[in-house]
């Protein structure tokens, strides 16, 4: 009997320490004392691996080191969960990480795979909205759109209150326009709640596809702003302006009637705006983020990318990357190693959100629409003198032709829809464009004029 009471207290003893050093480290937690945090997890696990709290530390531990980047450690602590507790409430969480590593490493089957799992093997997952979001969002990727849909139905079907529901409905519409159905994508924005409006680009995609929608067309212009002898020009697709001004090598920030400069180091050649990885800028031999104030340099054989034209970045954060004197577009990920190249003689190249990348070539008289293995999926040679070309949130595409004096509007599948002869219209030539995220088009001319049209 005395032996029996001693075991039971050393029991009681063991779990009630294993739980002190599991609160312990998500007191450090909360408190962002992560070195701390994670010498207790650490502890825990080490010590204590059959504790009801094992899975929770190895998954804090984990997640700790995905988000400070270093994915490969993280992997090693998901893996753990996944293999050792798989019954444990922990066990989706950690599947649903490791797919999250996969998607970033650019292996979306293996992502889709992983993410499959909770689907089809725990039903009643607290995170399941957030894996149909993201199983929606790899059909995407893969062009899968009809199957993505059905992900996304799950989200506004069974989780209206998800925190992924406004981004689900958004990413919906987006996918129904692409199958041709702007009313459907319209019916998406409306499930968006109004309190979230401000917070997200539903006032600005409803113009946009309204317009399409309605066959509206663009007929109000007027000058914007003024700068000497703008460049290139973007939006974040949600109102701010970005104009790059040649004569003062600066860019102006303009937005709700404010504006901010800042220099360039030199003249810029190139303008790029992620929404999820923000603002980038080229000179002819560097690539600069503004957004996380950083700046690359990048090379092919050693040799230096010197005459750099066109940048974009993709989903993953790669950059996208045109070299005129090499005639080569080259993909680089995010530490600026090679990835792939393709030799494509081009003037400019632009790429669109759905990955198509336009070659703009033979002295800006002929579109090559490819995807990045260089498959060939359209060739266009109607229009010339392309001067520049970008795309709205649906992936219509808008060009400024004849040498800056007409403007053509083509759907994202390459029909007409509308072609405004800006010359006799406004009294110039035009040179550089970009298009806002309600479909509001820029245009600059070379002396100090920037027009909106809407």
């Amino acid at each position: 009997m005395k032996l029996l009471m001693a075991l039971l207290l050393i029991a009681n003893f063991t779990t009630s320490t294993d739980l002190r050093i599991y609160e312990s480290g998500m007191a450090f937690l909360l408190n962002k004392n992560y070195s701390e945090a994670i010498k207790e997890f650490q502890t825990l696990v080490e010590q204590y691996p059959q504790s009801e709290k094992a899975d929770e530390a190895l998954l804090e531990i984990g997640k700790y080191y995905y988000l400070i980047g270093e994915k490969d450690k993280a992997l090693k602590y998901f893996d753990r969960v996944i293999n050792d507790y798989k019954s444990s409430n922990s066990y989706d969480n950690a599947l649903y990480y490791k797919g999250m590593i996969m998607l970033d490493n650019q292996d979306i089957d293996s992502a889709y795979g992983i993410l499959s799992k909770i689907k089809a093997g725990i039903p009643d997952s607290e995170i399941l909205d957030k894996v149909y979001y993201k199983l929606g969002e790899i059909c995407g990727l893969k062009g899968n759109y009809k199957q993505g849909l059905y992900f996304l139905s799950k989200v506004y079907m069974r989780f209206p209150e998800s925190e992924v529901f406004d981004e689900s409905m958004e990413l919906a519409s987006y996918f129904y326009y692409k199958l041709n159905n702007p009313g459907e994508g319209l019916k998406m924005l409306s499930f968006i709640t109004l309190e979230n409006i401000k917070d997200n680009n539903v006032p600005f995609l409803t113009t946009n596809l309204l317009r399409f929608y309605l066959n509206k067309k663009y007929k109000i212009h007027r000058t914007y702003y003024q700068i000497s002898k703008p460049g290139v020009i973007i939006t974040d697709k949600r109102g701010t302006l970005y104009a790059y001004s040649k004569k003062e090598d600066a860019f102006y920030l303009i937005t709700k009637g404010k504006m901010r400069k800042f220099s360039t180091p030199s003249e810029v050649t190139s303008i790029f705006y992620s929404k999820r990885f923000g603002f980038y800028y080229s000179t002819s031999n560097r690539v600069f983020n503004k957004t996380e104030g950083i700046s690359k340099s990048f090379t092919d054989g050693g040799e230096p990318l010197s005459n750099i034209v066109s940048i974009a970045i993709d989903y993953f954060g790669n950059y996208l990357i045109y070299d005129k004197d090499k005639a080569v577009v080259y993909k680089f990920d995010k530490t600026g190693k090679l990835l792939k190249k393709i030799v494509a003689p081009a003037d400019y190249i632009k790429i669109r959100k759905d990955g198509k990348i336009f070659i703009v070539r033979d002295s800006r008289n002929v579109i090559d629409v490819r995807d990045f293995e260089g498959k060939l999926i359209k060739t266009f040679a109607n229009y010339s003198k392309i001067v520049d070309l970008d795309f709205d949130n649906y992936d219509n595409i808008y060009m400024l032709v004849d040498k800056g004096k007409t403007l053509v509007i083509l759907k994202e599948d390459f029909s007409l829809f509308q072609k405004i002869d800006i010359y006799n219209l406004l009294g110039g030539k035009f040179y550089h464009m970009t298009v806002d995220g309600d479909g509001t088009i820029f245009l600059a001319d070379k002396s100090s004029s920037i027009v909106r049209f809407n």
